[in-house]
């Protein structure tokens, strides 16, 4: 992006404190004075403690260009190239939906309880095969992420993958009004967030927000196996699906998981072998809502197998790592849900571990509400005796999930933590690199930093 800060003012209606400034260069925006770049737009949002407005000064002098300035807010400095506007918020929401109209790539946008992230990977990865692709970075995809997105994306950008979080009704609408996709995928209707909504319908209605940004002739992909979203659906949406049964517009025709990935073919190309470098049959799904994106813009399944055999993912989401003991680590410590953890487990007790231990470390899933007890406890009962060793479970919900896993391996093979420094001080002791270990839990109980523990050895 290069716009002068006349035409800012210009796209979004706003004042320039000073005439003078009319043809200062902005190449980029920047809410964080430690992130800051030389020509940057300063954004200083409002918030409850804290007030953007005090760091403007300090923004300028670390290279940012100028900066919005919300008119309520008293003494802007005449020194520093302002825009001048009701509410800095809006002001960066309007500024990207105006930008995004402008530069004018098809939209795709992500949402859904588990998976948005790695679907968001996979189809950048496809998308990448034949579009100059921008997408959403890390967790950027709330009402400050989204933006953000959009405003840093180059001007020759075709494809716009936005990945669109949500623990709220009404989020999920702001953001797809500010997109307006052209294409829009709902992974999954999880219990991710139930706490706020009350139950899984309440999370599809949240979902299906998307829809209300979505262009006329755009398309909803979502799985075909979850009954709550249909009924739910206007009938003049266009939609396509992805899921196991053959009625599906994509399913699978087989399967086959490997330790670094997973094989598959699927009914749009029964002869094309599809390669997809993340372990779990739950990933299939994810790249065929993916493939289906794909189809829509002219990329067919031939050009998909090679874009996915480089395909680059976010870190912390089943990533392997291996640690100076030799320790292998399959990292998903990034978040957690019920339908996400027993995912991970069925596949990880299927994975041929050729003769080594298999550990599994589990830490609590977090807003669950009054079912929070209920949904540890049922997590816990997938586990199978012969086909792990050894469980670490840490967090206060954790106990649910340790008792269920005790009837099923026995005891003597869970170990139970409400200490995090006493849960790494214990897997330390027990890794002696013949292990497999598994990390998976909500971002928010540090799984990562045990992680990091582990690979330093």
């Amino acid at each position: 992006m290069e716009k002068t800060l006349l035409e800012i003012a210009t796209l979004i209606d706003a004042q320039l404190n000073q005439a003078t400034f009319n043809e200062t260069k902005v190449t980029g925006v920047c809410f964080d004075t430690r992130q800051i770049k030389q020509g940057d737009l300063f954004v200083p949002f409002v918030g409850e403690t804290r007030d953007g407005h005090s760091f403007v000064r300090q923004a300028v002098e670390a290279g940012a260009a100028a900066s919005f300035w919300q008119m309520d807010v008293p003494n802007p400095p005449d020194d520093v190239p302002l825009l001048l506007v009701e509410n800095t918020a809006d002001a960066f929401e309007l500024f990207a939906k105006k930008y995004l109209a402008e530069v004018a790539p098809k939209v795709v946008a992500i949402t859904g309880s588990n998976g948005k992230t790695t679907t968001k990977d996979i189809t950048r990865a496809i998308m990448s095969s034949r579009y100059k692709v921008h997408a959403t970075s890390g967790n950027f995809n709330n009402h400050i992420g989204l933006p953000y997105t959009i405003l840093t994306m180059p001007e020759d950008t075709e494809v716009a993958i936005l990945e669109m979080g949500m623990n709220h009704r009404h989020e999920i609408e702001k953001l797809t009004k500010i997109a307006r996709p052209d294409i829009a995928i709902i992974t999954n209707i999880g219990e991710a967030h139930i706490e706020y909504l009350g139950s899984r319908k309440e999370i599809a209605k949240a979902k299906l927000e998307i829809v209300l940004g979505l262009k006329r002739d755009g398309l909803l992909i979502y799985p075909h196996e979850e009954p709550l979203i249909k009924p739910l659906l206007a009938s003049d949406v266009q939609t396509e699906t992805f899921g196991r049964e053959d009625t599906a517009d994509i399913y699978p025709l087989q399967i086959t998981t490997e330790t670094e990935g997973t094989k598959f073919t699927t009914n749009l190309a029964p002869a094309t072998s599809l390669y997809v470098p993340i372990i779990g049959e739950h990933n299939v799904f994810n790249t065929m809502a993916a493939l289906l994106a794909a189809s829509k813009l002219g990329i067919d399944s031939l050009d998909a197998k090679v874009a996915l055999s480089g395909m680059e993912r976010s870190k912390s989401r089943l990533e392997w790592l291996e640690s100076p003991r030799g320790t292998k680590i399959l990292n998903d410590s990034y978040n957690s849900s019920p339908t996400a953890l027993k995912a991970v487990l069925k596949t990880f007790m299927n994975m041929d571990a050729a003769g080594k231990r298999k550990i599994a470390v589990v830490a609590d899933m977090l807003e669950l509400g009054e079912d929070t007890e209920k949904f540890h406890r049922e997590s816990g009962e997938v586990i199978e005796a012969q086909k792990l060793d050894e469980v670490f479970a840490y967090g206060e919900a954790m106990q649910a999930f340790a008792e269920a896993a005790s009837k099923r391996i026995g005891a003597e093979h869970v170990h139970y933590f409400t200490s995090k420094a006493e849960l790494e001080k214990a897997l330390l002791q027990a890794v002696t690199g013949d292990e497999w270990v598994l990390f998976k839990g909500s971002y928010g109980m540090g799984l990562k930093d045990v992680v990091e523990k582990l690979m330093i050895g």
